[in-house]
């Protein structure tokens, strides 16, 4: 019976002991994969896998974390210099619209100054090309009027002229019964045959061969010769003369100042 009790104990004492060695081991056993680092539950509550497998897991999520960070700022490098490059473009294609913007406006001002250049040349032209011909018109009736003038004396006695008081009239105009002269103030129905008008300010006369007349009404008045009126030759027996440096042209004491005027010389009426 002792034996048995004896046998019995060690039996019981040898599976406490066991069992506290694996009590004990399993608590090693525990704290070394576990551990303070872990994310388990071993050590401070959780179990599971070692601190060194969640090490490994931290740094992947840290390389995916830290890999996307760098691909966002890739990606908005990229698209920063995307906006620059196109902020870019845009400044360098609107330079090239508002510089092609002055050079079509350079050469539309000067098409219009060279239009406008062109438009005053055929002005400038047109305007000399009609005063030559006024000159020359003029001119040649100037010329076929002392034509006429000279026809008449050729063919014809002519004596006319200023007297003081009136005029001889010049047996060229044909008047027979003005053969003793025209007196100032006397009017006539008729004009001479051949005569000039001349203006002197806002009065016209006629002008034949050193006599002057006022149109008045349907007659013509007789008048002295307006002093200042310019007249295109002077009558038959006129007489040059200087006064004070200047000549001077004497018809019956009437004197006129030769000077020239388009072209040609004219005589003005003076009084000396």
């Amino acid at each position: 019976m002792k034996r048995f009790f004896r046998q019995s104990l060690i039996t019981f004492v040898a599976i406490l002991l066991a069992t506290s060695l694996l009590s004990v081991d399993a608590t090693y056993a525990q704290r070394r994969g576990g551990g303070s680092r872990g994310g388990g539950s071993s050590y401070r509550g959780g179990g599971g896998a070692s601190s060194r497998v969640n090490s490994s897991v931290n740094l992947q999520n840290r390389g995916n974390f830290n890999g996307s960070r760098s691909s966002e700022r890739s990606i908005n490098s990229q698209t920063r210099q995307g906006n620059q490059q196109t902020r870019q473009g845009n400044i360098q294609q609107n330079q090239q619209t508002r510089q092609g913007n002055i050079q079509q406006n350079q050469q539309t001002r000067q098409g219009t100054q060279q239009e406008r250049q062109t438009e005053r040349t055929e002005r400038t032209n047109t305007r000399q090309q009609q005063q030559t011909e006024r000159t020359n018109t003029r001119q040649e009736q100037s010329t076929n009027r002392q034509q006429n003038r000279q026809d008449f004396i050729d063919d014809n006695y002519y004596r006319g002229g200023w007297y003081g008081g009136g005029y001889y009239v010049p047996a060229a105009w044909g008047w027979a019964g003005l053969a003793t002269g025209l007196a100032i103030g006397a009017s006539v129905a008729s004009p001479p045959p051949y005569y000039d008008t001349v203006y002197l300010g806002s009065t016209s006369y006629i002008y034949s061969d050193g006599i002057y007349f006022e149109p008045t009404g349907s007659s013509y008045v007789v008048v002295a010769p307006p002093t200042g009126a310019v007249v295109s030759y002077l009558p038959e027996g006129c007489s040059q003369t200087q006064v004070n440096n200047t000549v001077y042209y004497s018809c019956s004491d009437i004197y006129y100042e030769p000077f020239y005027q388009n072209g040609s010389t004219v005589y003005r009426v003076v009084k000396l």
